[in-house]
């Protein structure tokens, strides 16, 4: 009796069980005039978040600050969609337009192998990049945002163009 307990405590624990959509995954995004951040997304619903550069530093979030926050559900589940659809496998590493304001964002991801980090400086990227890029920038400004001392590291940051001078 005990040994069919035991297999069926173990059987029950491997279904309950969900496959890592990946092992790493962040996100850096930046435009000229509103914002520069970066965002790890963990294999649970947590979210951390520098923010980089802010227009406005009296409200949330500030430039130069560490966040976390929590995905809803729906979120949760858009973003393992997301990722589990989009081939990044099948992407460049970069594209690039000479140009020397608007949107620039870059994707790190570690899934299944697959160590890739893909740079977008373009109007002319694949339609899932921009619609994934489009939806994590939606998703983080309606995300309820807490100040944390956490170091964070992104692998997706790079240099990027700087915030115009104050006059």
């Amino acid at each position: 009796m005990k040994d069919q307990l035991f297999i069926l405590s173990i059987f029950l624990l491997l279904i309950s069980c969900k496959k890592k959509q990946y092992d790493e995954f962040d996100f850096s995004y930046g435009n000229t005039f509103e914002t520069d951040f970066s965002i790890k997304f963990t294999d649970n619903d947590s979210v951390f978040i520098r923010e980089h550069w802010s227009p406005n530093d009296f409200k949330k979030p500030v430039s130069q600050t560490n966040y976390f926050s929590q995905l809803n559900k729906l979120q949760k589940k858009e973003l393992d969609s997301f990722i589990q659809n989009i081939n990044f496998k099948s992407f460049d590493t970069l594209y690039f337009e000479n140009y020397k304001d608007g949107n620039h964002s870059s994707f790190f991801i570690n899934k299944d192998g697959l160590v890739k980090k893909i740079i977008v400086h373009s109007d002319n990227a694949p339609k899932s990049l921009t619609d994934f890029a489009t939806w994590i920038y939606n998703t983080k400004k309606s995300l309820k945002l807490v100040e944390t001392h956490r170091k964070l590291d992104f692998k997706s940051k790079s240099k990027e163009l700087e915030p115009p001078k104050a006059p």
